[in-house]
């Protein structure tokens, strides 16, 4: 139960930063005189943080790799993506090719 109540206060704490670092760039940007490269910094640092939280849930499961049939499902809702197919087609295809890998014995 310790780990259900960490993965809560875990994405409770990374839901605050992100909604502050929104908040601070609205607030902090009518006052302070920022480049547009500081802008666009600031704008993409909420992006950044959770790409990396959605990469570290794709290849580890705790501490150890999650496994091939995980990544190359993630891979291909990233190439579905990049297709631009819709959200559902996605999401359903990539739950199928990391079904069927795990059935075919690709951990």
């Amino acid at each position: 139960m310790a780990s259900v109540s960490l993965i809560i206060g875990g994405i409770v704490i990374l839901s605050v930063g992100t909604y502050l670092m929104r908040l601070g760039g609205t607030k902090l940007g009518n006052r302070l005189a920022l480049s547009e490269h500081s802008q666009a910094l600031l704008s993409d640092a909420a992006t950044t943080l959770l790409f990396a939280v959605a990469l570290a849930a794709t290849l580890y499961e705790g501490e150890h790799f999650a496994g091939m049939a995980r990544l190359l499902g993630v891979l291909f809702a990233v190439f579905l993506a990049w297709r631009k197919m819709p959200l559902i087609v996605v999401i359903i295809s990539a739950a199928v090719v990391t079904a069927l890998l795990r059935m075919a014995g690709i951990q």
